[in-house]
């Protein structure tokens, strides 16, 4: 065989030994780790019948498609962790195969020979190894599943723009496919809609310098439409999703710890040691920089604009822009909620590295070796290190298993993922465990409600469901916001004794041992206090043990206070509640954010919204009558605001009387 015919022979077998490989390296270990969070709503929706997916209040922020896929994939199999990510396996591996098509598309347009080739076979290479991959593909998600998506549906927008259609079965089968993608990509990630954001902006560009403005233009419009009535029956949902959607509590990023952080994450993995960090993040932005520039010198000179190159290199930039505009306006920032640029990052990866080969032949794969050989620590970080593993819910619910009995009660902040592996488990908000006979404990999510003044509130659920317990173990997700306020500790701590707590990854668990019958009471009677702190704060009422009657010594003082806002603070705040003898000293204090019922600090506020707020102190061993004061300041600051009236920045609002 000549040696010309055998090199599309070479090509093509390294294409499938990295297909191969990358099919391995994602099987590799896929259920080591437990379910998480995450996973676990993913398959709890996805197996429920078909109708109730759309409408499940578990999909704040999500549509549907990915979900129907998950929910037909879980029909056939049973082992959950493995099958259920197998999943996102495959869509894994179908995006390395579209980066392959990607690379080669934009090769094509870089000259004659092989460098097509070359550009998709180390493309592809980038997006097999790549540790953020590898990661996101051992996952029950729907990220590689959007990934695989928009990678189609680039090359069938590619696909279109270079057949034009003169007639309209020929628009249809041109546009059809691209347009159908687009629509899945929507349904399957409402965040896409950055990505095909920045592709109508390419594609008005084109519409606008092109020959036949208005032809063009028209077939926008068409597309635009078309996309609506597919994406029309979910409008909706989204619609009561997505406006709604918001966290003001999170601290944004900066444009360059924004870039810094994608650039980490997405070039050498989020396990990447901080060693390996300091240097792979300088060779990687050299050796690419350094091989787009041998390319772009080439197309200088032959004065060529690949088009190929421009959409994805507006898919990656462009995608990168939106998202960060949208972020500071929405507060939601994590990698994998713009990891929709990695296709168009890898393409352009093999791009850059292919360069190279304008000064030495094997030079390419000499580098692509080198920069995948930095992501060797993150990828065996994910497979084999158990510090950056997911949480261990096996392990809390085995010790759960040994030390939780009948007359006890398990209570967790999360609905997701214990219910899958604990057995006496209800996962409603205001259910009850199943009463089922033997020596297995009763499990409950427990909701922490402070609004309703009715069963629902925390304290009178609590009762109901710890009263008669002889333990309380309380567990809690190292991520939850559930119970920032910390009203169920408090509660606990005045109607037990903690006696152990149980550190594991990802989980803590907290014992209280009771003297049932038990009685939760967060504020037996409130006392008006109508103390005007700054312009915009005020302590409506406040209720604390020892106030009417004895508090008894060596136990917990639960204050509980209603704040109200009457504007949004500028900055949030921290309110010091404090516990000071007759002589002035302080006995104990507690610090806390002042919080709503949201969980949004106070300059998240909406105007003349109020909430309550709990605060645990130590009780004095020494009986007497003590004076309880409060302190507001400014978090970031730590400057305390006035009391208006006083002029002073410590009020007293009570006394308590501690005695047997």
């Amino acid at each position: 065989m000549p040696r010309q015919s055998r090199r599309p022979l070479t090509f093509w077998a390294i294409a499938i030994l990295i297909l191969l490989a990358a099919w391995a390296l994602r099987l590799h270990r896929l259920d080591i780790q437990d379910i998480w969070w995450d996973e676990a709503r993913n398959i709890d929706v996805a197996t429920r019948p078909l109708t109730h997916i759309a409408n499940a209040p578990e999909l704040d922020i999500h549509p549907p498609l990915y979900f129907y896929g998950l929910h037909a994939w879980a029909q056939a199999t049973t082992t959950v962790a493995f099958t259920t990510r197998f999943f996102s396996v495959w869509f894994g591996i179908l995006t390395v195969a579209f980066v392959y098509q990607l690379g080669r598309g934009l090769g094509r347009g870089l000259g004659r020979g092989k460098w097509g080739k070359t550009t998709a076979v180390l493309a592809m290479m980038m997006a097999a190894f790549a540790p953020y991959a590898l990661a996101e593909a051992q996952e029950t998600r729907m990220y590689t599943v959007s990934w695989a998506i928009l990678a189609a549906g680039m090359l069938a927008l590619w696909r279109a723009l270079r057949h034009p259609a003169t007639d309209l079965r020929q628009q249809v089968k041109g546009w059809g496919p691209f347009v159908l993608l687009i629509a899945m990509a929507l349904l399957t990630h409402y965040a896409t809609a950055i990505i095909l954001a920045a592709w109508g902006l390419w594609l008005l560009a084109w519409a606008l310098l092109g020959p036949d403005r208005w032809s063009r233009l028209k077939t926008g419009v068409v597309i635009g439409i078309a996309v609506l009535l597919l994406c029309l029956p979910v409008l909706p949902i989204a619609l009561r999703q997505i406006p709604g959607y918001d966290n003001p509590n999170l601290i944004l990023p900066d444009l360059w710890h924004y870039l810094s952080q994608l650039y980490r994450a997405f070039i050498m993995g989020e396990t990447v040691p901080e060693s390996g960090w300091q240097y792979g993040r300088w060779l990687w932005a050299l050796l690419l920089g350094i091989g787009a520039l041998l390319w772009m010198g080439k197309q200088a000179r032959r004065r060529v604009v690949n088009q190929h190159w421009t959409l994805l290199l507006v898919w990656l930039l462009g995608g990168l822009a939106i998202f960060y505009l949208i972020l500071v306006a929405r507060s939601a920032f994590n990698p994998r909620y713009i990891s929709f640029v990695l296709p168009p990052l890898w393409a352009l990866s093999g791009w850059a590295l292919a360069g190279w080969g304008r000064v030495w032949r094997p030079l390419p794969w000499l580098i692509a070796i080198l920069l995948l050989a930095l992501g060797i620590p993150s990828l065996r970080a994910d497979l084999y290190d158990p510090t950056f593993f997911r949480e261990d819910a096996s392990g809390v619910v085995n010790y759960l298993e040994v030390q939780a009995g009948p007359d006890d009660i398990i209570l967790v902040d999360q609905r997701y993922p214990l219910g899958l592996y604990l057995e006496r488990w209800n996962n409603d908000f205001y259910g009850h465990p199943p009463d089922e006979p033997g020596d297995v404990a009763p499990a409950q999510y427990l909701f922490v409600d402070m609004t309703h003044d009715d069963d629902r509130r925390i304290d009178r659920r609590l009762t109901e469901l710890a009263g008669d317990a002889r333990k309380v173990f309380w567990v809690t997700w190292f991520e939850s916001d559930m119970d920032p306020r910390g009203a169920v500790k408090a509660l606990l701590n005045t109607g037990g004794e903690r006696i152990d707590s149980q550190e594991f990854r990802g989980y803590r668990i907290q014992i209280w041992e009771l003297s049932p019958p038990s009685r939760y009471q967060l504020a037996p009677e409130f006392t008006p206090l109508d103390i005007s702190i700054g312009a915009d704060i005020t302590l409506v009422e406040g209720d604390w043990s020892g106030r009417t009657a004895p508090q008894l010594p060596l136990g917990r003082t639960l204050v509980t206070l209603r704040w109200q806002m009457h504007q949004p603070s500028a900055r949030a705040i921290k309110v010091s509640v404090r516990l000071k003898d007759e002589s002035g000293a302080t006995v104990d204090q507690k610090d806390r954010l002042l919080i709503n019922d949201l969980h949004h600090r106070s300059n998240a506020w909406t105007p003349g919204e109020s909430a309550l707020n709990v605060y645990s102190l130590h009780t004095p061993e020494i009986p007497g009558v003590y004076t309880l004061s409060v302190v507001v300041y400014d978090e970031e600051t730590l400057e305390a605001i006035a009391v208006s009236e006083e002029g002073v920045s410590e009020v007293v609002i009570g006394t308590m009387t501690v005695g047997s």
